[in-house]
């Protein structure tokens, strides 16, 4: 099931020619060599549901973290802090609470669950780690400050995984492994010389198939993490004066859109799935087996993007992919979508005229946007792969 963030605007979709794989037999991504082409939900699609989210608790901004476990989905809103739904939308509870007290956390956009046991260890300011139980309860907490700075965390394999963000003189680590006492257990030394600079963008990471991958940005090679913590190159960017350069920026530079920035890297069994800005945005779906990728030219507009891939199962609004999750042995990507847009795209000549392959579906969607108001709570859109 997934979730998609916007409804209006004109969809225009792209090959990457040059997205072949490179002599070491990986693929290679190249931002600059595209051509277009239109794609519809349908071709990597069959099924579309809804979950609104009750209204108990108003919800604004969701940070871009949202994980599925054991039927609940724990969101990081802004204001707001840590909350968990289960898989109806029902608010069940908030995890700890905002405070600087020592049991609360200022910080909370970088959080991550463990799966055995759902307890939620949240990063919080000062590199800290904070633990709380299933119940949102309070456990202990432990310092990372002595590794550098942390970028991304993520509870995989019975271990924390942390990205270090190379661009601070301080980090000495590509990543490290903690065990959930914060006892150190692996560390990757740093690929790249020291260097520092006065702009970044979100290093990717995300758990597929018993792996963890992540990018470093200001590199060239996505990698993988085995069970066994190997590292393994999954996928590489081509070099070219779009890359981030290890120093610092003027304000003209880092407006420009003269830099590749990509923000989210997903993965399913058939496509590598990419976001990024450089002069445009853009959503990528590189197809793994056939050495291949379309493109769509996103929209962005008071902070939120206004279109995505074509919805033509139910001709409901267009699809952003955030999250990807599996359950069943079936594959969804979710994404976001606010009420506004439901219910403006219900309106819409073009909805009311659309002939989508799930015509039960479209009347469904008809129905959510009567059942929504505007100031409603955010909607998950999940998807279900092919």
């Amino acid at each position: 099931m997934m979730i998609s963030r916007g409804c209006i605007g004109i969809l225009s979709l792209w090959i990457i020619n040059s997205c072949q794989p490179s002599d070491q037999g990986l693929y290679l991504f190249d931002p600059e060599s595209i051509n277009e082409q239109e794609v519809r939900l349908s071709e990597i699609a069959d099924d579309i549901n809804y979950i609104p989210l009750e209204n108990n608790t108003p919800i604004g901004l969701i940070y871009d973290n949202i994980e599925f476990v054991n039927d609940k989905i724990y969101l990081s809103v802004r204001d707001v802090g840590i909350l968990a739904f289960n898989i109806e939308g029902k608010l069940i509870r908030k995890i700890g609470s905002i405070g600087r007290g020592p049991v609360e956390y200022t910080f909370y956009f970088l959080f991550t669950v463990d799966e055995k046991n759902e307890n939620v260890y949240v990063f919080d300011s000062g590199q800290i780690i904070k633990v709380y139980s299933k119940i949102g309860r309070y456990v202990r907490h432990f310092s990372i400050n002595e590794l550098g700075h942390a970028e991304k965390m993520k509870y995989f394999n019975s271990n924390l995984f942390v990205l270090q963000a190379s661009q601070f003189n301080n980090t000495e680590n590509e990543w490290v492994f903690l065990d959930t006492l914060g006892n150190v257990v692996k560390k990757q030394f740093r690929k790249h010389p020291q260097f520092s600079t006065n702009w970044s963008s979100t290093y990717p990471i995300y758990k597929f198939n018993n792996s963890i991958t992540y990018y470093n940005i200001f590199g060239d090679t996505v990698y993988s993490i085995s069970p066994d913590l190997i590292e393994i190159p999954k996928l590489t960017i081509n070099k070219g004066e779009f890359r981030l350069p290890k120093e610092n920026l003027s304000v003209d530079q880092m407006l420009s859109k003269k830099y590749l920035y990509l923000s989210k890297l997903q993965e399913t069994n058939k496509f590598f799935l990419l976001r990024y800005s450089y002069n445009g945005n853009y959503l990528v779906l590189v197809d793994k087996k056939e050495h291949s990728a379309k493109s769509v030219n996103l929209e962005y507009l008071n902070s939120v993007y206004t279109n995505g891939i074509i919805n033509d199962l139910d001709g409901g609004c267009f699809f952003l992919p955030d999250h990807y999750h599996t359950e069943d042995r079936h594959e969804y990507l979710i994404g976001i979508q606010y009420p506004y847009q439901i219910i403006s795209r219900a309106k819409s000549k073009e909805f009311k005229n659309s002939t989508p392959l799930l015509p039960e579906k479209k009347m469904e969607f008809e129905n959510l946007a009567t059942s929504l108001k505007e100031t409603d709570n955010p909607v998950l859109v999940i998807v279900r792969l092919k």
